[in-house]
C-alpha cells in the first residue's frame, strides 16, 4: 500500500508552509509521494515550494499547470502519480501527522472502499453565530457515521480524500471526465469532488468517514464572512442540475431524465416565489433565497449540458 499526495494550488505561496510542513513530518510506514501542481498562479508559488521542499528528504515532484481550474489540475497530478492510492490535500490543510499512515490502513482493510474522507478542524478562532451551521460547505466537520458506507449519491469533501487511482484511471478510459471544474484562481466554482464520489459509487465501491482521519483546515479570515459563504453558495448551486445526470438508476431513458429536469425546475420556480414572499430576516432564508435564483439561471444555462452528461453516462456505467 502506498500513496501519491496531490497538491493543487492557485496562488498559494502564503499558505504553503504550514501545509508542507505538515506533509513533510508524517509519520507512516507505507511508502509515498508528493506532487505539487501549481495551477496558473501568478504569485511565487512554485519558488516557494521549491525552497520549502528541496531539503525535505522527502519524495516530492513541482509542476506548473496552466489550464485553470482544480479537477483539470487534479487529473494531470494522478498522470504524474507513482501509486495507486491518490491523497487530495488543499493548499490550506494540515495533516495531523497520522493521517497517511490511518488512511492506508483503512484502505489496506477494505477493498470495496473507493473513496475515504476525513474530518476538517477549524482552529480556534471567534465565529460569527451564522458560521456552524454552515461549516460543512468550509470543508469542515464530521462526513457521516464512522467508517459506515455513505448512503447512495452522498458525497465526501475532496480536502482530505483518498482515491483509489485505478478506479479513476479506468474511468477515464472509459471517457469520464469531470463535467465541473471546482474552484479556478477566485471563482467559486463547484462539484468536482462530488462527481468523484457519484462515479466511484456508480463503480460498485462504497465512500467512507473515518473520525481517526484528522486535519486542521486554516481558513482564511476574510472567507468567514456572511457575503463570501453566499457567493460560496452560489458557486455550489451553479453545479444545478448537472450532478443529477449520474441518477442512472432513477430514470428508465432520455425522456424520463428530461421530464425529472423539468420537474426540478419547476420546483425551483416554486422555491422562487416562496422566498420573494417570506421576509428575509434570517440567515437560513437568506441563503435559500440566493440559492434558488442562481439555480434558477444555472438551469437554463446548463440543460444542454446535463442532457449530454447524462447520455455521457449512460456509454460509460452501462445503464
Amino acid at each position: 500500500m502506498s500513496c501519491s499526495i496531490i497538491l493543487c494550488t492557485y496562488n498559494g505561496a502564503k499558505k504553503l508552509h504550514t501545509t508542507l510542513d505538515a506533509i513533510i513530518h508524517q509519520d507512516s510506514n507505507y511508502p509515498w509521494e508528493l506532487i505539487v501542481i501549481d495551477n496558473n498562479s501568478s504569485d511565487n508559488t512554485y519558488a516557494e515550494a521549491k525552497a520549502i521542499l528541496k531539503d525535505s528528504g522527502i519524495d516530492f515532484r513541482i509542476e506548473k499547470f496552466s489550464k485553470p481550474g482544480k479537477m483539470y489540475a487534479f487529473w494531470f497530478g494522478i498522470g504524474l502519480a507513482k501509486y495507486d492510492i491518490i491523497l487530495d490535500c488543499d493548499d490550506d490543510n494540515e495533516l495531523f501527522k497520522d493521517y497517511l499512515d490511518i488512511g492506508l490502513s483503512i484502505l489496506q482493510s477494505n477493498l470495496k472502499l473507493g473513496a475515504l474522507g476525513g474530518c476538517g478542524i477549524l482552529p480556534e478562532q471567534n465565529l460569527p453565530i451564522w458560521f456552524p451551521k454552515f461549516a460543512k460547505s468550509y470543508a469542515l466537520g464530521p462526513q457521516g457515521i464512522n467508517l459506515e458506507p455513505l448512503p447512495k449519491f452522498a458525497h465526501l469533501y475532496g480536502a482530505g480524500c483518498f482515491y483509489r487511482r485505478p478506479i479513476l484511471n479506468n474511468l477515464k478510459n472509459r471517457g469520464f471526465e469531470s463535467l465541473l471544474s471546482c474552484r479556478k484562481g477566485e471563482e467559486l466554482s463547484s462539484g468536482g469532488d462530488v462527481e468523484f464520489c457519484h462515479a466511484i459509487q456508480l463503480e460498485g465501491f462504497d465512500l467512507m468517514y473515518s473520525e481517526s482521519l484528522k486535519f486542521y483546515h486554516h481558513i482564511d479570515k476574510h472567507r468567514i464572512d456572511f457575503e463570501y459563504y453566499l457567493r460560496l453558495k452560489r458557486g455550489i448551486s451553479n453545479s444545478f442540475p448537472i450532478l443529477s445526470a449520474y441518477r442512472l438508476d432513477e430514470f428508465q431513458n432520455r425522456s424520463d431524465f428530461r421530464k425529472h429536469l423539468f420537474y426540478s425546475f419547476f420546483i425551483i420556480l416554486k422555491g422562487i416565489i416562496k422566498t420573494s414572499l417570506i421576509s428575509k430576516n434570517s440567515f437560513q432564508s437568506e441563503v435559500d433565497y440566493v440559492v434558488v435564483r442562481t439555480k434558477f439561471w444555472a438551469f437554463i444555462r446548463n440543460y444542454r449540458e446535463a442532457m449530454n452528461g447524462y447520455n455521457r453516462n449512460q456509454k460509460i456505467f452501462g445503464n
